[in-house]
């Protein structure tokens, strides 16, 4: 099975994971075909193995070999393409465009309901367990749905760029 594995936090705040090195410990947990994809925590493997079980693993050798609290989401290829087919709003030059993975579909409903209760600004969408999200360039972290992402970081999310996940698509 074609799997992604999307890595919370890679490369920020002083947690510095190389990718040839993350490409390594990945081929030595099994995994095959890993690529990985921008300095930002993607990888792409196939894995007889299921998604859940395969990211507390994957969170554990990760962390040791790289010294963090590693947070790993791992979905299917299939998942991620749904997710792009599916974005909800239209882009522009001055809108960036997210989707916001989390574990389980209450987070996402949790979030959604939050994010409508938000001044204006962001375009927000929970879908399962993905939130769509539209924000203005220049604005993301400041903006209001950005603030309340950063306020809940007991809730395991992790968000990619649209481009991002289309890049992850076409190197699968």
């Amino acid at each position: 099975m074609r799997l992604v594995a999307l890595f919370r936090g890679v490369n920020v705040g002083g947690v510095r994971v190389p990718m040839a090195e993350l490409r390594e410990l990945l081929a030595e947990q099994g995994l095959r075909e890993v690529r990985t994809l921008l300095a930002s925590g993607n990888a792409v493997f196939d894995a007889d193995l299921p998604p859940d079980g395969l990211a507390r693993r994957l969170e554990t050798v990760v962390g040791e070999r790289f010294g963090y609290a590693a947070r790993i989401l791992v979905v299917t290829i299939d998942e991620v393409a749904a997710a792009v087919r599916s974005y909800p709003f239209e882009g522009s030059d001055d809108t960036h465009a997210y989707v916001v993975f989390t574990e389980q579909e209450a987070v996402a409903s949790d979030l959604g309901a939050a994010a409508a209760e938000l001044p204006e600004g962001d375009q927000v969408q929970a879908s399962g367990r993905l939130i769509y999200w539209r924000v203005a360039v220049g604005s993301t972290l400041g903006s209001p749905f950005g603030k309340l992402l950063a306020r809940r970081k007991a809730v395991f999310t992790t968000t990619r760029n649209l481009r991002t996940l289309e890049k992850i698509l076409a190197a699968a």
